[in-house]
């Protein structure tokens, strides 16, 4: 049987995420180790965020091949896995400089502007609104085939008083977006984003567009229904971020 853990490197902003699966055991964890030590060479990253909650065993050879690639310039994350797995991590890993995660709020919290894709991008966008690059916790939910409602949670990159551009941080949820959404979809979003300072915008919308960059999903969603209220708040936020 292959124990190979499943390692994939994406980034949000210049924040980068290793998305741990599988197995960080023995002789796998040693690879695993060089993988990721050649990564952060590679990228230079001072944003390192490492997202367990799709690894199921973890030995001590493992909780080394993730600190033992850390440096203390470094601001790093663990998206906390099963129990055990993190009571290896809490065990082994207390005396480093990884901040433990449960929310994806969390997460935006603690990286903050960094979260933030400040590049603009090569499609076209339309500009009916004004839009603000950002990095805020949104949950969005909506009814599946079997009339059961299914949650997600991500993090808004792109904000107008018309729409949103969403990305995932934790890949489970993205892969089973791209099961589920996609713009030739009829399902009706309720969305709810997180403003500063200005309490929470609810809408209901549609995926209009999904940008897909190797393992990264963005989803494009346009507010379908908005209270002017709500849009007010939103329009307000644009004003003074």
């Amino acid at each position: 049987m292959n124990r190979s853990p499943q390692i994939i490197k994406r980034k949000i902003g210049t924040v980068h995420i290793i998305d741990l699966r599988g197995e960080l055991v023995g002789p796998w964890a040693l690879r695993g180790r060089e993988e990721i030590a050649l990564f952060v060479k590679n990228q230079k990253t001072k944003n390192l965020l490492f997202n367990l909650r799709g690894l199921n065993t973890v030995d001590s050879l493992g909780v080394k091949a993730v600190t033992e690639n850390l440096s203390s310039d470094m601001r790093c994350g663990l998206v906390v896995g099963n129990l055990s797995v993190m009571q290896m991590f809490s065990r082994l890993a207390s005396g480093s400089n990884l901040k433990f995660f449960k929310t994806e709020e969390e997460i935006i919290q603690y990286f903050g502007q960094d979260l933030v894709k400040w590049e603009e991008k090569t499609y076209e966008e339309k500009r009916r609104h004004q839009r603000l690059k950002t990095a805020l916790p949104l949950e969005f939910s909506f009814i599946d085939e079997k009339g059961e409602r299914v949650f997600f949670s991500a993090v808004v990159t792109d904000l107008s008083e018309g729409g949103l551009l969403a990305e995932y941080l934790d890949l489970d949820r993205e892969s089973f977006h791209r099961m589920q959404l996609s713009p030739y979809d009829f399902h009706m979003l309720d969305l709810k984003v997180k403003l500063p300072g200005f309490g929470e915008a609810e809408a209901k919308g549609k995926v209009v567009r999904t940008f897909i960059d190797r393992d990264q999903v963005e989803i494009g969603i346009e507010f379908a229904e908005i209270s002017p209220e709500d849009v007010f708040r939103i329009g307000n936020f644009l004003k003074t971020s």
